[in-house]
């Protein structure tokens, strides 16, 4: 890929989930500002674009190895299903995890870590809106789109849904994507990247490990829906006959 520069950040990331941990590296959010270029975030964050490039180009390119699947090939059933079967799996595990242990924690060390107090109330609204959104793309969106794709192997007209356009649950989507990674940008900030304090216990440090790892999950769950799904379901439906 040689246009790097002027390609949105979340799309490099979609494209090859192996350039999640190149961003990541520099600070990069690749999830609620990946509609920033390359070169817009390089300015941005006062970073050399050609080393960025070069990064990426040393990469495996998406469909050379069984780790680094060519999403972009897939029909979008398979893709709404990977997502549901990965990243909303591994969300719907590590919630509920999360929350005994944040619970541990905050009685244990509340009181020496008055923070702790406004981080969990971070996480109980986190949690609240993620469970609601998984929910609202595995019970409506995703089945839509998965229709939309059979329909379109038979060259049928677009399903009925119980929307007029697809924009309009998209757009929603995208607003709670923005809502969860802006509750974690601030955990985050708050905690120095999830970095447990030097008194913290074991159970303490877990939960800072799962934090950091709902995160970078998110992340990547995020531009593959924002910048691989979305978009290419807008363009199919765009083609459907209705009548």
């Amino acid at each position: 890929m040689s246009n790097y520069a002027e390609l949105p950040i979340g799309k490099i990331v979609a494209d090859n989930l192996a350039a999640a941990e190149v961003f990541e590296q520099y600070g990069l959010d690749f999830c609620c500002h990946g509609h920033f270029t390359l070169q817009e975030s390089c300015q941005k964050h006062d970073l050399d674009l050609p080393t960025l490039i070069k990064q990426l180009q040393e990469l495996p390119q998406s469909g050379t190895t069984e780790h680094a699947p060519d999403y972009g090939t897939w029909p979008l059933d398979k893709l709404c299903r990977h997502i549901v079967e990965t990243h909303h799996a591994f969300t719907k595990d590590i919630l509920p995890k999360s929350s005994r242990h944040f619970d541990m924690v905050l009685r244990a060390h509340g009181a020496t870590h008055p923070e702790l107090e406004g981080l969990h109330k971070q996480f109980k609204t986190l949690r609240q809106e993620l469970e609601a959104h998984l929910q609202k793309e595995e019970l409506v969106l995703f089945p839509f789109i998965e229709a939309m794709q059979q329909a379109r192997r038979q060259n049928l007209r677009r399903p009925e849904s119980c929307f007029t356009v697809l924009s309009q649950p998209l757009d929603q989507m995208i607003d709670e994507h923005e809502e969860a990674g802006a509750i974690l940008d601030s955990m985050h900030a708050k905690t120095e990247g999830f970095k447990a304090p030097a008194d913290a216990c074991n159970t303490y440090r877990l939960l800072f490990k799962e934090l950091s790892d709902l995160e970078k999950d998110l992340h990547r769950h995020i531009a593959l829906e924002n910048h691989m799904l979305f978009p290419k379901a807008t363009d199919m439906e765009k083609s459907m006959p209705r009548n």
